[in-house]
């Protein structure tokens, strides 16, 4: 019995020590920390009342207090068991909460043991001792000991079938300390029933605690572990990136394949065939709008992870966007075998208030990546509503009778540089960033994006977004309210006089012929100087599409020196410029320029422009 105590009360002065240190040293506070924590104080007090207990009732006599402080040891006990089956669960399950309610309420099985074990620990509080003096003192001392073995001993079955079921899933370290803790608690379950006289349960939990501390639990362990699993997600990033500059280098130059191949066969071809080389312009279009939608994908997910990109809320119909949708995917659509299908609820408000740019976007890339993945079969855009006060929730839903997609491929959809195995199967073109933009335009909107999908069937999106209400009017067949203008009707501006400043002439050379449409006067040249040259001397212009990035003087540059220029009537100055990454716009007006038109040109924008400063003026 007096070898029982020293070995208590030595394990009672390791774990002070382990106590100190683990708490000078340990900076994590994940749920597995806090547990090991609960761990250490409990053991600390399963010792301390083990060596309290023993000494009221062999030295002092002080039988009720000694029976009173063996419960509270034997109490604590269960406890302990309890908080290490949850300890295990934390790890074996690599369940990631920060809060031990959070984990009992995330797992199934931590949620019954606790409830099993607060009916356990009701049952023990009724459970008599065995009546004790010197002669016949026990650590066993009656149901309330046996009652703790028997928790214990159904806590450790349950561990290790959670063990054998998860055994190819478990950290071999975090794997190992289990198993020493459950073997040493068998073997110290025996010995105590064997020698019932010496205190070896405190003794057990201790040398437990050690297990835990230097397999799991170590700072040091912890850090080497953390650097390890930073190694293996650094090389997986850069796997994953060689693999898209790899994908990105093909899908470039596809396209790219197209519009030299094409062109170099119009430039040769001394025999001009008109049906021929409409055709072959058509793919040349159709290969720069790819080429484009690269490298727009491209800027999108680098302002993203820059955390450069905001919100521009204005007001906008969800009409127009389901129209402008409409046009692009029937066009790329072409002569494929595949219906484009769209449905909107007339009651959806006319107006609405948000970042329509991004609303177009987030549905510009589902539609396009169910067009990439559907051979036959149908593409349907539904446009739902739900109304709450001044708020629309606008719930869209695109359905494809595509490939759909593999469950073990789920995770893969909107995760950055990934390549679904149908995609590489059936040898899909894409970059793999347009979900992984979607998903993030969606979560900066405030939205939620889904999906549902059935291998070789097709796959279904939910995309909600709430907006707020500008004009609740119903918004009605949108296709009727779009036949008067879905034409662009050009203005004759004959007479109007047009200075274009790029240092490209290829780009110069575009401008003018879009512009020649209007039947303006083009004037074009080549540099911002030769542009203050022109407006110092003299010459009157209506108004002056000017490029930004230019050598000598930039187009701010040039707009700041024009604005400034004493008695001088400035015409209004648009920012023509390949810089279109979000922001500019209000970047471009800042400075000093009246208008703001990317490259390559929109002409509906461009439309809007010049309606803008020439329709009904003289």
């Amino acid at each position: 019995m007096k070898t029982g105590l020293v070995l208590t009360i030595g394990s009672l002065g390791f774990m002070v020590l382990l106590m100190i240190s683990y708490y000078l040293q340990q900076q994590q506070k994940s749920v597995g920390n806090k547990l090991y924590r609960i761990l250490l104080n409990s053991v600390i007090i399963i010792l301390i009342t083990e060596i309290g207990s023993s000494y009221c009732i062999l030295s002092l006599n002080w039988r009720i207090v000694g029976y009173l402080i063996l419960r509270l040891s034997w109490f604590v006990g269960i406890i302990w068991f309890w908080m290490f089956y949850l300890y295990s669960i934390c790890f074996l399950r690599d369940i990631k909460v920060n809060k031990v309610r959070e984990l009992i309420k995330t797992d199934t099985r931590c949620k019954i043991i606790s409830i099993f074990t607060g009916v356990c620990l009701i049952v023990y509080l009724f459970l008599p001792f065995t009546d004790m003096n010197y002669e016949t003192y026990t650590y066993l001392a009656g149901w309330p000991t046996y009652f703790t073995i028997i928790y214990a001993s159904i806590i450790s079955m349950l561990t290790i079938i959670l063990m054998i079921k998860r055994r190819n899933e478990i950290n071999a370290r975090h794997r190992m300390a289990v198993l020493l803790i459950l073997a040493e608690s068998v073997v110290f379950i025996v010995l105590q029933i064997m020698f019932p006289r010496t205190m070896l349960f405190g003794l057990a939990f201790g040398l437990g605690m050690y297990f835990l501390y230097f397999y799991i639990e170590n700072p040091d362990l912890m850090m080497i572990n953390s650097l390890e699993e930073l190694k293996k997600e650094v090389e997986r990033s850069s796997l994953a990136k060689s693999d898209f500059l790899s994908n990105m280098s093909h899908e470039i130059r596809s396209p790219m394949n197209a519009i030299v191949g094409f062109s170099e066969t119009i430039l040769n071809n001394p025999e001009y065939d008109p049906e021929s080389i409409r055709t072959d312009i058509e793919h040349i279009a159709t290969s720069g709008n790819n080429l484009l939608d690269i490298i727009n994908n491209i800027l999108d997910i680098s302002k993203i992870e820059s955390g450069n990109e905001t919100i521009e809320e204005k007001e906008y119909s969800i009409g127009n966007i389901v129209l402008e949708l409409s046009s692009i995917i029937e066009a790329r659509l072409a002569n494929r075998p595949v219906e484009f299908i769209t449905e909107v609820d007339r009651q959806i408000p006319k107006k609405v208030y948000g970042d329509s740019t991004k609303v177009f976007q987030v549905l510009l890339n589902v539609l396009t990546n169910s067009m990439k993945y559907t051979e036959v079969g149908k593409i349907k855009l539904v446009v739902a509503k739900e109304m709450k006060s001044n708020t629309v929730i606008l719930k869209f839903k695109i359905t494809d009778t595509g490939y759909g997609i593999k469950p073990e491929d789920y995770d893969k959809l909107f995760e950055k540089f990934s390549r679904l195995t149908s995609a590489t199967t059936n040898e899909i073109e894409g970059t793999g960033l347009g979900l992984v933009i979607t998903k993030k335009y969606v979560d900066l909107l405030g939205g939620k994006i889904w999906f549902e999908s059935d291998y070789g069937v097709g796959t279904t999106f939910y995309i909600e977004i709430a907006q707020r209400i500008v004009d609740a009017t119903p918004i009605g067949d949108i296709r009727e309210a779009n036949d008067k203008d879905e034409k662009i009707d050009y203005l004759d501006c004959s007479g109007k006089k047009v200075l274009v400043v790029d240092d490209n002439d290829l780009n110069l050379k575009v401008t003018k012929r879009i512009l020649s449409e209007y039947k303006f006067t083009v004037e074009t040249i080549t540099s911002g100087r030769d542009c203050v040259y022109k407006i110092k001397a003299g010459q009157q212009y209506d108004i002056i599409f000017l490029d930004h990035m230019m050598p000598d003087l930039d187009g701010i540059e040039v707009v700041h020196i024009l604005k400034k220029l004493p008695d001088y009537k400035i015409p209004p100055v648009v920012a023509l410029t390949a810089n279109a990454i979000t922001g500019v716009r209000d970047m471009y007006l800042r400075e000093g320029f009246d208008e703001y038109l990317s490259k390559p040109i929109n002409r509906s924008e461009l439309n809007q422009i010049i309606n803008k400063y020439f329709k009904n003026k003289e």
